[in-house]
């Protein structure tokens, strides 16, 4: 059955409307007809199924058969992770969603290397949110919610609420990730930060630990930054969240 993405506000009552580049899929790449069966999910997870209705020049109407809700949330990761070049964030973004984070926040700290202009970030963070969305629709996880590029300031204050965070640093010598779960059995909530190739500086360690932030190691391997966030988030995801 093919699946497409349908924003919640799109969904009323029995039917759902598919617009945009989700209806030009449906219609001119895959081209489903009227009576058709398909599956939509929404950004909170819940799944429709139904069947084509109707359609118009720009959009097309679902009749909704069933909706499946999402299950509880049980622990909740959020990723912060300083800017990368090339790709590598994008690939960062679609690996990420398909493990399930529930927050990304891309960052600007004093070993950035990427330069993004205030003009190109919503451009940016467009494609982002696309690769998310696209990531989600494939694996049948929740849509993250992606912000646009916070200073390292900013993503310390953006943190402060969250039961736990960790700062994932090449330095630390003393506390593993493993250490760390071996004393946390149980989650809720976590925040976890990953620096850009250029890794954090010490003063950025202490603004963290400052502000909460406990510094963990992933191992005695350094790790590119695109290889430390996806493994991190796999890791903490295998650690902390209850199958439902």
């Amino acid at each position: 059955m093919r699946r497409f993405f349908v924003h919640s506000s799109a969904v009323h009552a029995s039917q759902a409307v598919l617009s945009g580049p989700e209806y030009h899929h449906l219609r001119h790449v895959v081209r489903l007809q009227i009576g058709d069966q398909l599956a939509l999910r929404d950004e909170r997870g819940i799944e429709y199924r139904g069947t084509i209705s109707h359609f118009s020049a720009q959009a097309a109407t679902i009749a909704i058969g069933s909706v499946t809700d999402a299950a509880p949330l049980s622990f909740a990761l959020s990723l912060a992770l300083g800017l990368l070049k090339g790709a590598k964030l994008d690939l960062v973004i679609e690996k990420v969603t398909e493990l399930g984070v529930h927050t990304i926040v891309p960052f600007f700290s004093a070993n950035t290397v990427v330069s993004l202009p205030q003009e190109r970030q919503d451009q940016r963070l467009a494609r982002w949110r696309r690769i998310a969305q696209s990531a989600a629709k494939q694996s049948g996880s929740r849509l993250p919610h992606i912000t646009a590029p916070h200073s390292f300031a900013q993503l310390l204050g953006a943190a402060s609420g969250s039961e736990t965070r960790l700062l994932f640093s090449e330095h630390e010598r003393t506390l593993s990730l493993r250490a760390f779960a071996d004393i946390h059995r149980t989650l809720s909530s976590l925040w976890i930060v990953i620096g850009p190739e250029g890794g954090f500086t010490p003063q950025e360690v202490d603004q963290a630990q400052a502000a909460g932030f406990t510094p963990v190691s992933l191992g005695p391997s350094i790790l590119r930054a695109e290889t430390a966030s996806i493994a991190a988030v796999s890791l903490c995801q295998y650690v902390w969240r209850q199958s439902p």
